[in-house]
């Protein structure tokens, strides 16, 4: 009996995520062909590796089991191919890279231009995913390498097999959508915060706390670039970070009415995550020496012209 790796694959990532809804929301695949698939895999195995649980499905124990087993074949697969790839006389490859939608705006399009130009061979993939995901990705090997924030205070969990290395601290800035002196007066204006429950609408709180008021929610969005809308139309206050208006395609002006916030400091820092041992493989390494150089040269340019 000979498995398929792709569908032990979907398994674990049924393991992980629980309901095939959400596996097929994360590979890009119907619930249906996965259903399917999963159902090639019961009849390959010869036992049952799901249960019905009201509309939804759980994994038996055997799948749960097998799941588990998954994991450890595709991390064997992994190192295999890593220590291919270091034998190699030039570096090839797919590097997975996933990262959230500001630092993919403002860095990307460079770190791919360096890429093509000092290794060629390597393949590049990027899928844009919030922060929480990205941790995620890498830890179930959906990604090689991820680019993740952290906000004072909160810190997130990073499990031992996960390396970070700190990019920059990228400076947020609150833009109000009228002049105010103080940031107290800002209890009476809306803002617009990222969902609720997510580290940055979090932190925001907090900041708008400890400088003295209760803030206003009224608009809330992932996409930062809808923060920067309602400000530049002067319906809502918002926390800007610094890395969002340094786009190299000058899409986004500054706002005008820049809050000065008193002694605290606003800000949060920006980190590379892989796998421990990931950057084994020299195609994720050169990918993670590009981005380094790409934010430090970035920040450099920053400084210069403040």
């Amino acid at each position: 009996m000979m498995l398929d790796l792709n569908r032990l694959a979907m398994l674990r990532e049924l393991e992980t995520r629980g309901s095939i809804v959400a596996v097929s929301r994360a590979i890009g695949i119907s619930p249906s062909a996965i259903s399917q698939q999963l159902a090639k895999l019961e009849a390959e195995v010869g036992m049952k590796l799901l249960e019905p649980v009201g509309r939804q499905v759980r994994l038996t124990q055997v799948g749960i089991d097998l799941a588990h087993r998954a994991d450890e074949v595709i991390r064997l697969l992994e190192q295999t191919e890593a220590e291919l790839e270091q034998r190699s006389t030039r570096v090839q490859g797919i590097v997975r890279f996933a990262s959230f939608s500001t630092f993919a705006l403002r860095y990307l399009p460079d770190v791919l231009r360096r890429m093509a130009r000092s290794h060629p061979d390597v393949v590049v993939e990027f899928t844009q995913v919030d922060p929480t995901d990205a941790l995620n990705a890498v830890t179930r090997r959906r990604a090689d390498l991820a680019v993740t924030d952290e906000y004072p205070n909160i810190p997130r969990a990073v499990v031992t097999e996960m390396t970070r290395t700190f990019l920059s601290r990228d400076p947020i800035e609150v833009y109000a959508p009228v002049p105010v002196q103080h940031p107290t007066e800002l209890a009476k204006i809306p803002w617009i915060f990222e969902p609720a429950e997510t580290d940055a609408a979090l932190w925001a709180t907090r900041a708008c706390r400890e400088a003295g008021f209760e803030p206003i929610v009224r608009f809330t969005s992932a996409n930062l670039r809808i923060h920067h809308s309602l400000v530049q139309a002067g319906e809502a206050a918002a926390f800007l970070p610094r890395m969002l208006l340094g786009t190299p395609d000058a899409l986004l002006d500054i706002p005008e009415h820049r809050v000065v916030w008193g002694e605290a400091e606003l800000y949060r820092d920006v980190y590379a995550v892989t796998r421990r041992g990931g950057t084994i493989r020299p195609a994720v390494a050169a990918l993670l020496q590009h981005l380094k150089e790409v934010v430090a040269d970035a920040t450099a340019e920053t400084s210069t012209t403040e």
